[in-house]
C-alpha cells in the first residue's frame, strides 16, 4: 500500500503545478488594438460667415474621443456636432485607448461673404418695409468664435457684425438694434449664444452665432 501511495502523491503534486490538469490555457492575452477612425467628415466643407456645418465621426475601439476647437471631449464613438466657424478652421479628432491614440484633421473653409457688413450702426429701418418682402439677414458673424480670458494666450475679444435688409424690427438676444452694425464682445468664461432676429409684417428671419470663452 505504501509503495502505491508515494507515486500517487508525486502525481498529485505535479498536477497541481500544471494548468493542463484543470483544462486552463496558458496562451497570452492579445493586447488591445489602437483606435481606428472610420470616418471624420463635414457637410458642407465650404461655407460663408454665419452659416453652419455639421461634423460627423465614427470611431471604433476607443475609450476616449474628443474634437478640439471647443467641440468637446468625452464624445460618443459615433456622433455629430454643429459648428459655426467665422473663418477657415481645422478641427482635429483624437481617439485614444490604453494602447495608443489616433488623430485625423478636417478643415472647414469659410469664404468671403457676398456682402460686407457695415461697421457703423445705421439709422433704424422704416416701420413700413417693401411690400410683400420678408426680412433678410445678409450677414451675421462673430470673429474669432473662440477667445481667451487671462492668462490664456489667445485673443481677448471678438467682433460681432450684422447686416439686415427689409426689417421693421431687429433684435439681438431680445435687445433692439439697428439693421447694420458691429460690436466688440468680451463676455466671461463659458459658451455664449447670440441670436439675431429680424421681423416685419411679411415674416421673420433668425440666425444664431456661438462664442466660446476659454481659460
Amino acid at each position: 500500500m505504501k509503495k502505491l501511495l508515494v507515486p500517487l502523491l508525486l502525481l498529485l503534486l505535479i498536477c497541481i503545478g500544471s494548468p493542463a490538469c484543470f483544462g486552463t490555457s496558458t496562451s497570452a492575452t492579445t493586447p488591445t488594438d489602437a483606435p481606428t477612425i472610420v470616418a471624420f467628415t463635414a457637410s458642407p466643407t465650404t461655407i460663408t460667415p454665419g452659416q453652419t456645418t455639421m461634423l460627423v465621426w465614427n470611431v471604433t475601439n476607443a475609450t476616449s474621443v474628443q474634437v478640439d476647437q471647443g467641440v468637446g471631449s468625452g464624445l460618443a464613438a459615433a456622433g455629430t456636432a454643429t459648428v459655426v466657424p467665422s473663418y477657415t478652421t481645422t478641427y482635429i479628432l483624437t481617439a485614444s485607448n490604453s494602447s495608443g491614440s489616433n488623430s485625423q484633421s478636417l478643415t472647414i473653409t469659410v469664404t468671403s461673404s457676398s456682402s460686407t457688413p457695415s461697421t457703423t450702426p445705421a439709422v433704424m429701418p422704416s416701420t413700413t418695409p417693401s411690400s410683400g418682402l420678408p426680412p433678410n439677414i445678409v450677414a451675421f458673424d462673430i470673429s474669432p468664435n473662440t477667445i481667451n480670458v487671462p492668462p490664456g494666450p489667445g485673443p481677448r475679444m471678438a467682433t460681432m457684425r450684422w447686416d439686415v435688409k427689409n426689417a421693421a424690427n431687429v433684435t439681438i438676444n431680445g435687445n433692439p438694434e439697428p439693421p447694420s452694425g458691429s460690436r466688440t464682445l468680451t463676455p466671461p468664461l463659458g459658451t455664449h449664444t447670440y441670436t439675431l432676429r429680424a421681423t416685419n409684417p411679411n415674416g421673420t428671419d433668425t440666425r444664431t452665432q456661438v462664442l466660446h470663452v476659454i481659460p
